[in-house]
């Protein structure tokens, strides 16, 4: 391969590489899953192969880091405009810690040791398993942890006063769709449902973007319109 070659391969490579990214905007950064990581690891390798390997034409590998990319792309926009295909595509937060207690089957379910558990709550600030309330694994594979209402950080207001817990919150509806299995663990219907959009003078589910409640009765709703 001669330095010529070499240099037009690089060119048509970074190019096409810079493109690619500015089309999949950002989401392997912003919001990174197990399979975004993979993914950009991938995208990498094709474009390395496809600018060191001489016996694979240009055109060749750059037709394959597109198509790659693009089916990149189609996931993401599955996943944003469909509820199940998230779910699917990027799976859902996994329990680690649930009123306190470790949860063993949580662990195992996402094959995180016990060490591991301990090394994400340091770096979160809780060196005492004792000040957890939840955690979670989330889907790009960070722990999050909720502490308990004693060693909650104070503002102000309660300074002087410990909060009740505001407990786990349990959201009933995403993207205009009312989810059912929620509704049932709640112990709700349609009807309640129908008369906390009245009382927040919302004429159309549809408006909805995201709703929740904790275990305090608290409704926090998030419409379209920002």
């Amino acid at each position: 391969m001669t330095i010529i070659e070499i240099v037009i391969r690089t060119t048509v490579g970074f190019v096409t590489l810079y493109a690619l990214c500015r089309f999949l905007d950002k989401k392997l950064i912003a919001q990174m899953t197990f399979f975004d990581f993979v993914a950009g690891i991938t995208i990498g390798s094709i474009l390395a192969s496809s600018m060191l390997m001489k016996n694979i034409p240009i055109y060749i590998g750059m037709i394959g880091l597109i198509l790659f990319c693009f089916y990149t792309f189609l996931s993401s926009l599955i996943a944003l405009k469909s509820f199940t295909g998230r779910k699917i595509l990027e799976g859902e937060p996994t329990y680690l810690i649930k009123n306190g207690q470790i949860l063993e089957e949580g662990l195992q379910k996402v094959r995180l040791t016990a060490d591991t558990l301990l090394a994400g709550l340091r770096k979160k600030g809780f060196f005492y398993v004792d000040q957890v309330e939840t955690a979670f694994l989330e889907t790009d594979g960070t722990i999050t942890a909720l502490a308990k209402p004693p060693y909650l950080h104070s503002t102000q207001r309660d300074v002087h006063n410990i909060q009740a817990s505001r407990g786990f919150t349990q959201a009933f509806i995403i993207d205009g769709k009312v989810l059912s299995k929620s509704l049932n663990m709640l112990g709700k219907d349609m009807t309640w449902v129908n008369q906390v959009l009245r009382e927040n003078n919302i004429a159309n589910l549809q408006d909805v973007f995201f709703a929740q409640i904790d275990q305090q009765g608290k409704i926090y709703i998030d419409t379209r319109e920002d």
